[in-house]
Formats: structure tokens, sequence, C-alpha cells
């Protein structure tokens, strides 16, 4: 059985991918991931593709701020394709 932090983490995305799927984007979760992205979401009309980390909600704002920063090359334009192989 997993350990009751993985659990309480999986709820967290699965809390996320639902509010993301309510809004009609495009959501994956990366299960069992150790990169900075757990949740995937696109938002197809405003062409806006987000990367989420999802930490607990008792982690601090200096916590929650190093993983922004450890990660700032993930924010800004990206050239995006589509391919079917």
């Amino acid at each position: 059985m997993p350990n009751k932090n993985y659990l309480k983490g999986r709820k967290k995305e699965y809390k996320v991918l639902k509010e993301c799927r309510a809004k009609g984007h495009i959501a994956l979760r990366s299960a069992g991931s150790h990169s900075p992205i757990d949740i995937v979401d696109i938002n197809l009309v405003e062409r806006i593709i987000r990367f989420v980390q999802c930490k607990p909600d008792s982690m601090s704002e200096n916590a929650k701020n190093k993983i922004l920063e450890e990660n700032s090359l993930l924010k800004g334009p990206f050239y995006v394709f589509f391919e079917v192989v």
C-alpha cells in the first residue's frame, strides 16, 4: 500500500485534474513522476499550456517560491509540435 504522503498528493492531483477538465481543458497527470510536472493543463481556447506541481496546502510560501525559482526555465514561450507517430 502506498504511503500516506503519496495518497494525499495523488488526491490533490486528481482534484486539480477535475477542476481543469471542468473548465473544458485537456488535463493529464504524470503519475508517480519525479519531475517538476505533476499535471499538464491545456486550454485550447486561450492556447495556454500550464505545468502544475501539486504540493501540500501547508507548504510555506518560501518553499513554494523556491520550487518556482528552481523551475523558472519552464515559464515563457515554447514552440509546440503535435505529431502522430
